[in-house]
């Protein structure tokens, strides 16, 4: 890569070719005058970097900018994300909007009465549709939102970028946690054990302040942006912000659901309180599902973190395909056309699409696991709406209901 570097470098210098403001950067980079392309990053502008001293005739490369969205996928990727955000992220927020509806206060008796079960599948639904917000308002601003200009990304400066990133930070971490308390509901529900109300108040406090707290404060680091690699919502931009606002809390939940997934698993073993051991079934295949998922963003996010220099050299090495173009196309002698300049190896576009997807079907999968169950029945035959159109029965889900004494 370097060697393909320092032979461009030497047929512009040795031509002599005229720069006349910069406006010979190759298609699709942007020449932009500056003299703080370090502070620029902080406006969103990303310039390319050859990692080699220029001449004074070619110090015109450090000024141009990449585009936006990134050349880490071809415009056929990045239609695929954006389709699978606004699509599917539009399913999610509906899924997560029905199971809120009917396991929050406005259909769910249980509710005020704490319920520890159906409350902690209102949490979980009702961060999956912050996500499904984040979502809308990208499908609603479009390609805008994360890319205000063609060659810049967006910070939390620009319009609608903090408010997105907050959105989908408190989302996708809400979840998170929720899902860890949400393995070790099911141990309490097969095992029969009683978690006090009191105890249960302090664990619903204790997340949603978290949640609060991790959501906004990268805000005081100016941290929400939109980056280069495949994401198309505003999140933390540093690494070490991420480490400490998200994939900490990511790895301490899961700790959490395996020991939960495993000790409801023992319970099942043993019997459950009930003798009712299929009941229990379904909502540990949920957890177990979500534990892959969460498993799989932090293997796939370790991953990027270990070969991102091997990645930047990728891209720095299409940037010198692109910039040997343009010296064929200016008949520069003895420069050969080095063809099409896309990518053989970089993050795969299939393993970045999962992680996007694995992210919009939290919301889908509750609802899924959820409506059709004999409890959810039975919460909407006990509703308010219900018993006043005289079709319910407000004390059929006390039958079912689990105290948290």
């Amino acid at each position: 890569m370097k060697l393909l570097f320092s032979i461009i470098l030497i047929l512009f210098s040795f031509f002599g070719l005229s720069i006349v403001n910069g406006q010979n950067c190759p298609s699709p980079f942007l020449y932009r005058p500056s003299n703080d392309t370090v502070g620029d990053y902080d406006l969103g502008y990303q310039y390319i970097n050859t990692g080699l001293p220029l001449p004074p005739t070619l110090s015109f490369l450090n000024n141009c900018l990449m585009p936006c969205q990134s050349l880490f996928y071809e415009e056929d990727s990045w239609s695929s994300f954006n389709k699978l955000v606004k699509q599917m992220g539009a399913v999610a927020f509906t899924c997560s909007t029905i199971v809120m509806i009917i396991y929050g206060p406005l259909m769910n008796r249980s509710f005020f009465k704490f319920d520890r079960h159906t409350i902690t599948i209102f949490c979980f639904a009702l961060s999956t549709f912050f996500i499904g917000v984040s979502d809308l308002m990208y499908a609603s601003n479009g390609i805008d939102m994360v890319c205000p200009e063609s060659h810049r990304y967006a910070r939390q400066t620009d319009k609608t970028c903090a408010t997105n990133g907050v959105l989908f930070q408190f989302g996708w971490l809400g979840s998170v946690m929720w899902f860890a308390f949400l393995s070790l509901d099911g141990f309490y529900r097969a095992s029969g054990k009683k978690m006090n109300k009191i105890a249960f108040a302090i664990v619903l406090a204790v997340i949603w302040i978290l949640n609060i707290i991790l959501s906004f404060a990268p805000i005081g680091g100016d941290q929400y942006g939109a980056y280069f690699v495949g994401q198309v919502n505003c999140w933390i931009l540093v690494k070490n912000w991420q480490y400490g606002f998200f994939w900490a809390e990511l790895i301490i939940s899961l700790a959490i659901g395996f020991v939960g997934m495993c000790l409801t698993i023992f319970s099942l073993i043993r019997k459950t309180s009930d003798g009712n051991t299929l009941k229990h079934i379904a909502p540990l295949i949920l957890v177990f599902l979500l534990f892959c998922q969460y498993l799989y963003m932090i293997i796939f996010y370790g991953i990027i973190n270990e070969k991102k220099d091997h990645y930047s050299n990728i891209l720095a090495k299409q940037v010198g395909c692109l910039f040997n173009n343009a010296l064929f196309k200016m008949g520069v002698p003895k420069v050969v056309d080095a063809g099409d300049c896309k990518f053989n190896e970089t993050i795969t576009f299939s393993s970045q699409y999962a992680f996007t997807f694995f992210i919009r079907l939290l919301g889908i999968e509750i609802f899924t696991f959820y409506l059709f169950s004999k409890e959810t029945l039975l919460l909407i035959k006990s509703s308010y709406i219900a018993t006043m159109l005289g079709m319910g029965d407000k004390d059929a889900y006390d039958v079912e209901l689990e105290e948290t004494d």
